[in-house]
């Protein structure tokens, strides 16, 4: 039992983030079919009180626990439908950003048509610009502005704008990695470039892999984040409203939708952003206690078994 208790203690980082993923996770699959989640997000722009009309963004109430939007939704509804949404972009934006990492690491390592070269440049280009910038820039360029995949070709923007910086990252454990005796045996035999990645160098990084994958979560939330704040959001549509005039409309329910009307909000209804803030820091603690969790755990022997 005590052994137990020492391990719990030892491990209380990593346990309690996994139990906050849990809910998270649990709030995005289960959330919309709870009694008082609204799913049709229903606008009621105005009400009648006590004779009075009042209209929308309602503040916090028994009936709206965390008030509503300037449309008003509810926000604890709104919360809760963007879940899903919201987890699946940051998901999908670091998958792909690690599906390029880990192939243009390899080739740095081993000094591949100049990869090394490539990936290095990369990542001191983005130690002087912020990625927020490069992700803006990008972004507003035209052909991805009237692209019909605008959603997609962002999320691969935000995932390749970091991908350098990951490689330069995975190159140097790859590097580490090299200099083990385990990996005479495998140039002893001769085995391929692809047979030395799988059977030689990444069954002794997936820990470092995973810890990666988890801390780069919750640094796409952050950025999702950042760009929601000054209105730039994955599944934004350019939208005529006027003879030659054109807007950008978000169409998505994700959290950092609520944040762009930050400013107007801060000097109001500043319920609105501070819920999915709060939200979205607490989800990107998540992954911050997981990743810490995990760098606690006994590191794999550099031997076979």
């Amino acid at each position: 039992m005590r052994q137990y208790v020492i391990t719990i203690k030892r491990h209380a980082l990593l346990l309690c983030g996994l139990l906050m993923l849990t809910f998270i996770i649990g709030m995005a699959i289960f959330g919309p079919s709870l009694s008082f989640i609204d799913e049709n997000l229903e606008e009621v722009t105005h009400t009648l009180t006590d004779g009075q009309l009042e209209v929308a963004p309602f503040p916090p109430s028994r009936e709206h626990v965390m008030g509503t939007d300037r449309d008003g939704r509810d926000i604890l509804s709104l919360i809760v439908m963007g879940a899903s949404q919201t987890l699946l972009i940051v998901c999908l934006v670091t998958v792909i950003r690690y599906l390029v990492a880990i192939p243009l690491a390899y080739m740095a390592h081993k000094r591949v048509f100049g990869i090394d070269t490539l990936v290095k440049s990369l990542n001191h280009f983005l130690s002087y610009v912020p990625t927020i910038i490069i992700v803006v820039i990008l972004a507003m360029l035209p052909p991805i502005i009237v692209s019909d995949a605008r959603p997609f070709a962002l999320v691969i923007i935000i995932a390749l704008v970091e991908a350098g910086r990951a490689a330069h990252t995975m190159k140097l454990d790859f590097n580490a990695v090299a200099e083990k005796e385990f990996m005479l045996s495998g140039a002893a035999v001769g085995a391929s470039s692809l047979r030395m990645l799988k059977a030689y160098y990444l069954p002794f990084l997936y820990q470092k892999l995973i810890i990666y994958v988890v801390s780069d979560l919750g640094k796409v939330m952050f950025l999702l984040g950042q760009l929601g704040f000054i209105g730039v959001f994955v599944s934004q549509e350019l939208v005529q409203v006027e003879i030659g005039m054109f807007e950008l409309r978000n169409e998505s329910i994700t959290w950092p939708m609520l944040l762009m009307d930050t400013f107007m909000d801060l000097r109001g209804p500043v319920w609105i952003i501070f819920w999915p803030a709060c939200v979205m820091t607490v989800t990107i603690f998540t992954f911050n206690m997981i990743a810490q969790g995990l760098q606690q755990l006994p590191k794999k022997r550099d031997s076979f078994m």
